[in-house]
């Protein structure tokens, strides 16, 4: 590896981060480490001088005055910025100082004399970290979210702004210099194209550049006044380690838009009255003179004068660290680019921006972003495998919420929300996505040695040597049977509890849950002030309502053309989130099969439901029964729909066709419609296979045999089956789908004791209770058997042992 410092890196460790010792530290970009010597001369600034409160006469007070503005203009040298046409105002982190701009900007249309607000624009990169995300809702004349960099460049290039700017003609656009998720480096001329826009309403648009992540290994020029930032937000904890400071650098030409900031405090008044009369003059030496609030953090602005010099002692410049830094992104992104497991899967899913390459600092920082597959192609849960890190001393950062833009599409963060995903959640997989993503940084200090420590431990730990056992229900159908297989024609969910089904779209997978088909009964109509479903044979015109399901919008809409009203003024449709439950309401525990829903307390809601019906009633959803305290709930991260206490299937319906997609009678028919087709022909079969998905028929329990109602239909009940040590996609997230292959296996077909034409693939002993759990903590999908082959009554065998275990 080449070498970009003057002193040897191991040799800077030893002697300047005695922390590091039997440690590997990849969370840089979070924070990067502080030398011990700057410590050690920070400690000895403060011990050997009186640094009093600014703005005084006192020799101490004074002191801190001058030191202070010291250090104001190193901060300007160190970005190559010109006193002349820049100045730094002090803060909290880079956060206070996008919050600071944001407050500004807002106070900027506000006419103080008819106090009329007249708002800003805002523009904003999906990029952006949530602090540059939340500045749009202080956005009163609206707010645009660029999707990619190609989106701002075609911003940048159109002519006709009018669909994104507001009549008074001012605006912020605002971006990360590096995306804090992959560390994408985002172009840096955006600012200089903005401002020479040939469109004249353009020009009233700011730029406002988030550098807290890309200044840490990334050397930031305002040479150019003219191609610079308006504003730019950093943090220097993440440049030195410490301190815990943060600053607002300004472009001196746009300053005007932070003067009117209507607050003020501190020294930020030259005199104000606070009786009578409400009236006071800010100063107007400086920028920062009015808009440093309170008391300056004076101690800490003191420390970074130490922090610059020890700096630039041990890298030497921030080009050097760039170059030191790139250069072991690029070796660690090859290393964990080509983990195989023994099968020749991938070990590690990368995520990147197809514009940024490793090794090239124009484009791509030192950061690695990535989720782990195991050798069956399943997800490993980012918390395992960040708690394994820990234990084996290793610091990286699991991230999911804070670069919203990265995560997941605007939908699935909905869904993931309603169903317990939080900041700092545990909750990793959820329908078969990863809900973030494992981010590994480096840094000044780091050395070759954290690379090869980092990709020893995932070696070891998450790569599988040897051939994955192959985790299938050892059940074996026939090669002749392959000829007789039917497929699912069509798939049909019935979300509201006595009303009309839905027909599943065919393009879609579905996903299995723990009771039953997604979105199955998930709802319900109740009385006003009640809490238990209507019974659809009492109210027959519950038939009537005709739910749909638009996942991706994140809607449940509710048609009723069919119905002709009396009065006009009846909605036709009612469109209701799936993202957001009524508020659960205490309940009496819950005395057999039926449940309790938490109805919606909206006035619209019950008006359309009770204009359909004919009875007063609304609509309802079941809630979650794993806790009675949200709190809990939250604490426990575990999925909405893992219900323990939901016990009553509610129907679906799934139809079957002897070719995919087929047309005319089907071979084959499962239907768990309110009016199933009579049973005939023989129907002691005991397994089905769909798709990838193996189901076992139990006996029905109370719940669904009041759910079927008709006595006159002999109906099945299944269980999901799953495979001990299957930890494949097809289990963390099991979907069928139109086009999935059916195939049955019968009881009678089942050689009971006879040994498989091929071993299982299953290596240990299965205990029953692991295999196949007690029916209440099992899978469950419900099904109604309406019609089935003869033809697929042929010999099956089935390993003794597993025929045991299964056996009811």
């Amino acid at each position: 590896m080449k070498r970009h410092y003057v002193n040897d890196i191991d040799e800077i460790r030893e002697r300047e981060y005695p922390a590091l010792k039997d440690v590997t530290y990849l969370d840089h970009a979070g924070t990067t480490l502080y030398a011990k010597s700057m410590i050690e001369q920070f400690s000895k600034d403060l011990t050997s001088n009186l640094f009093g409160n600014p703005h005084s006469a006192s020799p101490s007070s004074k002191l801190s005055t001058q030191r202070v503005e010291d250090v104001r203009a190193r901060v300007l040298r160190f970005f190559k910025a010109d006193p002349d046409d820049f100045d730094v105002v002090f803060v909290a982190n880079a956060t206070g100082a996008i919050k600071l701009v944001a407050d500004a900007f807002r106070d900027y249309g506000l006419d103080t004399k008819s106090e009329r607000q007249c708002g800003f624009w805002y523009g904003y990169h999906k990029d952006a970290h949530t602090s540059l995300v939340g500045v749009r809702e202080l956005a009163t004349a609206g707010s645009k979210c660029f999707e990619s960099d190609e989106a701002v460049e075609d911003w940048l290039a159109e002519l006709d702004v009018s669909a994104s700017r507001n009549e008074y003609g001012h605006g912020l656009f605002a971006y990360p210099a590096q995306s804090n998720l992959d560390g994408h480096r985002l172009p840096l001329d955006w600012p200089d194209r903005l401002r020479k826009s040939q469109n004249p309403r353009r020009r009233n648009i700011y730029t406002l550049l988030d550098a807290s992540s890309y200044a840490s290994t990334g050397q930031l020029d305002f040479s150019d006044v003219e191609s610079s930032p308006d504003f730019t937000a950093l943090s220097f904890y993440k440049i030195f380690g410490f301190p815990d400071l943060g600053a607002l650098i300004i472009r001196k030409q746009a300053g005007h838009m932070l003067q009117r900031r209507r607050y003020f405090g501190g020294g930020t008044v030259d005199m104000v009255i606070s009786m009578k009369v409400a009236w006071h003059v800010k100063k107007q030496h400086t920028l920062h003179d009015q808009l440093e609030d309170g008391t300056l953090p004076f101690h800490n602005i003191i420390a970074l004068e130490a922090a610059f010099n020890v700096h630039k002692e041990l890298y030497g410049s921030m080009a050097s660290i760039s170059q030191h830094t790139c250069q072991l992104a690029e070796i660690l992104h090859s290393k964990l680019s080509s983990l195989r497991h023994g099968n020749g899967r991938q070990v590690c899913q990368i995520y990147g921006n197809a514009d940024s390459k490793y090794g090239d600092s124009r484009t791509q920082a030192p950061i690695v972003a990535f989720d782990v597959r195991n050798s069956q192609g399943g997800w490993v849960g980012k918390s395992k495998v960040e708690q394994s890190a820990i234990e084996h001393n290793i610091h990286l950062r699991t991230v999911s919420a804070c670069n919203p833009g990265g995560i997941a599409a605007p939908w699935e963060m909905r869904r993931n929300f309603s169903e317990g995903m939080r900041c700092g959640s545990d909750l990793d997989v959820i329908s078969g996505k990863t809900t973030g993503v494992i981010r590994v940084s480096l840094g000044p200090m780091s050395s070759l040695s954290d690379v090869e420590i980092f990709i020893d431990f995932m070696e070891k730990n998450w790569v599988e040597k040897g051939q994955p056992l192959t985790m299938a229900l050892p059940l074996e159908w026939p090669e002749s049977m392959s000829e007789q297989q039917s497929f699912v024609k069509g798939l049909k969910v019935f979300p509201i509890e006595g009303c009309a089904g839905w027909e599943v779209p065919i393009t879609s997978t579905w996903e299995i849950r723990q009771h039953g088909l997604a979105w199955n009964h998930e709802w319900c109509l109740v009385r006003p002030r009640g809490m238990y479903a209507l019974d659809s044979k009492v109210h027959p015109s519950l038939a009537f309502l005709q739910p749909s399901l638009d996942i991706q919008e994140g809607v449940l809409k509710i048609n009723v053309e069919s119905i002709v009203f009396d009065d006009t003024q009846v909605p036709r449709e009612l469109t209701v989130s799936l993202w957001e439950s009524p508020p659960t309401n205490a309940r009496e525990p819950q005395r057999g099969p039926q449940r309790a829903a938490d109805p919606y307390l909206s006035a619209e809601i019950e008006e359309f439901f009770t204009s359909v019906v004919g009875t007063p009633c609304t609509l309802a959803r079941y809630p979650d029964p794993r806790s009675e305290d949200l709190n809990e709930r939250l604490q426990q991260q575990t999925s909405r729909f893992s219900r323990s206490k939901r016990i009553l299937e509610g129907p679906c319906s799934l139809s079957v066709a002897n070719e995919p997609n087929g047309v005319g009678d089907a071979r084959v028919a499962i239907n768990l419609s309110s009016v199933p087709l009579p049973l005939t022909g023989q129907h002691n079969w005991r397994f089905m296979k769909i798709g990838r998905q193996y189901f076992q028929a139990i006996e029905p329990s109370s719940s669904f045999k009041k759910a079927s109602r008709d006595t006159s239909v002999i109906s099945r009940q299944f269980r999901h089956l799953t495979c001990p040590g299957d930890v494949s996609l097809a289990v963390q997230h099991p979907t069928i789908c139109v086009g999935d292959a059916v195939q049955l296996l019968y009881e009678s077909s089942v050689a009971e004791g006879s040994t498989a034409g091929r071993d299982n693939n299953l290596s240990e002993p299965i205990g029953q209770a692991e295999l196949l759990p007690g029916r209440d903590a099992a899978r469950s999908l419900v099904f109604k058997i309406s019609s089935h082959p003869a033809e697929f009554n042929r010999s099956v065998r089935l390993n003794s042992r597993l025929w045991s275990a299964l056996r009811v």
